[in-house]
């Protein structure tokens, strides 16, 4: 509806009327406050703070808001233009570009690292993100490295950042590479002299910065009224790609050792 209101600040009650308006916007414009109240199931005294609450002085200027809000989604409708071959060629051109920044040193760097089995610890800020970092998780499981902990709290990540071994590795994965809190506890590992590797965008970033090694990857920024639209499926290209790099090296890794034992 784009009241630039943000949605914690809505009670679960508030949040269920904002999503039956969102349903029947145009049904609303007619209805009265009882009519309304009504079909929501709470009270009348109810929809005017919930109006109140959206900026608005009453039920009336709510509805006011809905019927011009109507009437430009009529006047610009939703282009249609953008078509699923358009959608896919866009990843497919992100895929390829990334695909390109795989040949550098810090591939082979980090597998380095990883085949010595230190604690690595992997932060997850939430949203998107999480979902890139448990997959992260669960390949490094798989990939046998038995020391790896996750955790959502940045409170307690910050603990292990002054309380961890100086070989351990901390990882930090963002889209934008600006994000706040992720960004901070970074800087930090490093000041403490912690090894930091992170995946990030192309685009100059201050994760990729402030890291000891950053595995980067192509993705267009795209948002819609707000809402974070841009593709993570460049990310875990990067993540997959590395583990198959890595198990590869492991690989040579130990069959150099048992020929050497031989």
């Amino acid at each position: 509806m784009n009241l630039n209101i943000p949605l914690h600040s809505l009670s679960p009650k508030e949040l269920e009327i904002m999503q039956y308006v969102h349903e029947h916007s145009v049904a609303i414009v007619s209805m009265s406050i009882q009519t309304f109240a009504q079909e929501i199931n709470y009270s009348t005294s109810t929809v005017i703070r919930f109006c109140r609450k959206l900026g608005f002085s009453g039920f009336p200027e709510f509805k006011y808001f809905l019927k011009n809000l109507n009437i430009q989604k009529e006047q610009n409708p939703v282009s249609s233009d953008i078509s699923v071959a358009s959608i896919k060629n866009s990843i497919k051109a992100d895929l390829e570009s990334t695909s390109s920044l795989l040949n550098s040193d810090d591939m082979f760097q980090i597998a380095r690292l990883l085949c010595s089995n230190p604690p690595v610890y992997l932060y997850s800020p939430a949203g998107l993100t999480d979902i890139s970092v448990s997959y992260l998780e669960s390949m490094l499981f798989i990939s046998d490295c038995q020391k790896v902990y996750k955790t959502t709290a940045s409170k307690a990540l910050r603990h292990f950042i002054q309380t961890a071994d100086k070989k351990s590795i901390f990882i930090f994965i963002s889209n934008s590479g600006r994000f706040e809190s992720t960004l901070n506890l970074a800087k930090e590992a490093r000041l403490h002299g912690m090894i930091v590797i992170s995946i990030s965008s192309i685009e100059n970033n201050d994760l990729a910065e402030v890291s000891t090694y950053n595995l980067r990857f192509f993705s267009k920024k795209r948002e819609n009224d707000g809402a974070d639209l841009t593709s993570r499926l460049c990310s875990f290209f990067v993540l997959s790609s590395f583990i198959e790099y890595f198990s590869f090296y492991k690989k040579g890794l130990e069959h150099e050792n048992f020929s050497e034992s031989d």
